[in-house]
């Protein structure tokens, strides 16, 4: 139920050196390497002779060797060579992906090549290299569960009230209706409080029983979510007291029953303590892998119950499910989703804004 003809995260910057990275995403496998040039490849994981992992041989220079036979093949995917014979026939090539290496992360297109646009790609820029944040790079985390569970768990931030208590939870989110705004290009959620408690994290963190605090989630196809907080002492009117937090958090199908989660968190205060960038990355780390736990028992029960997840957007009445005000915005994402792809089986050429939100 996912549209291809976006850009997606497919490794972290970091993961992909020189060697064979494999990774399966939107159903396709694909294996990623670096250049001896530094510059990144993406290739079908399939041998085109005996559809052998290409991810279970070798990189030898730029190319990548066949564990099995030998077949060798280069970034672009053609097929520099057969052992035991002279002539390379053209169906020896195997798929090769558009990439693009920005901030920290590296993006590839699973749909047409044709149509991969790099002034498409999203743009985080401002948040991890500009200089203005710091934060850790996302670790990779694979979650045995949908994409578009993870995608619905950021926009409804009302959950962090029960599920996050010993991290960023605290009781005004729950019982707070958001703004949602559904443009052509985003979704959009928004919580204001000129008077919020904080939870454990924050209270450590600011040394603040209250705040007054701001959250907006944003949503754009493929599937990136961002979001934004900012607090500040209570009645505060210092403008160097509002203290931003950003949580940029692309993530990329694998399965239409897992996906990869790309998040970090990145603050624009006291920007050379490490101590504390070590800090808060464990106890965000704490509060992602709280959502992993709830995102996968949700994918259990969902299958042991018989509830369709790819090809259904509304939940089945058979499974004892109902809609409740915080899944506007979430529900909104999932029908976006779902018209996106719907388009590009009738026209493979299909871009964003052709399909609005209606």
């Amino acid at each position: 139920m996912y549209p291809k003809n976006f850009w997606y995260v497919g490794a972290m910057k970091h993961e992909v050196g020189r060697h064979l990275l494999a990774r399966t995403l939107l159903e396709q496998p694909i294996v990623f390497f670096r250049r001896i040039d530094g510059s990144v490849a993406a290739l079908a994981d399939r041998c085109s002779h005996r559809r052998i992992s290409l991810s279970l041989g070798r990189l030898i220079g730029d190319e990548v060797q066949c564990g099995y036979h030998g077949l060798s093949f280069a970034g672009d995917g053609s097929c520099t060579g057969i052992p035991g014979q002279a002539r390379v026939p053209p169906s020896a090539c195997v798929r090769s992906y558009p990439v693009v290496e920005r901030d920290e992360f590296v993006w590839f297109w699973p749909g047409d090549p044709t149509l991969a646009d790099e002034a498409l790609v999203p743009d985080y820029s401002e948040i991890c290299s500009s200089g203005r944040f710091v934060g850790r790079p996302a670790e990779p985390l694979l979650v045995e569960a949908p994409c578009l569970f993870n995608i619905e768990n950021v926009l409804d931030l009302s959950h962090v009230t029960y599920a996050h208590q010993e991290t960023v939870g605290t009781p005004e989110v729950a019982v707070t209706r958001p703004t949602v705004d559904i443009s052509e290009t985003r979704v959009l959620v928004t919580r204001n409080w000129d008077r919020a408690s904080t939870g454990p994290s924050f209270k450590n963190l600011f040394g603040w029983d209250f705040v007054k605090n701001s959250q907006r989630i944003s949503f754009w196809p493929g599937a990136n979510v961002l979001l934004e907080i900012e607090v500040e002492p209570v009645g505060n009117t210092d403008p160097a007291q509002i203290k931003r937090l950003r949580v940029p958090g692309p993530c990329t199908p694998s399965t239409s029953t897992t996906h990869f989660k790309f998040s970090a968190l990145y603050r624009d205060f006291l920007l050379d303590n490490e101590a504390l960038t070590a800090g808060m990355f464990e106890q965000f780390r704490k509060t992602v892998m709280e959502d992993k736990v709830l995102m996968e028992n949700q994918q259990r029960n969902w299958a042991l119950d018989g509830v369709e997840v790819v090809q259904k957007m509304e939940p089945s009445s058979s499974g004892g499910m109902m809609d409740i005000a915080v899944d506007h915005a979430p529900l909104a994402a999932r029908r976006w989703l779902q018209r996106l792809t719907m388009a590009e089986r009738k026209a493979p050429e299909i871009r964003l804004a052709e399909v609005t939100q209606g």
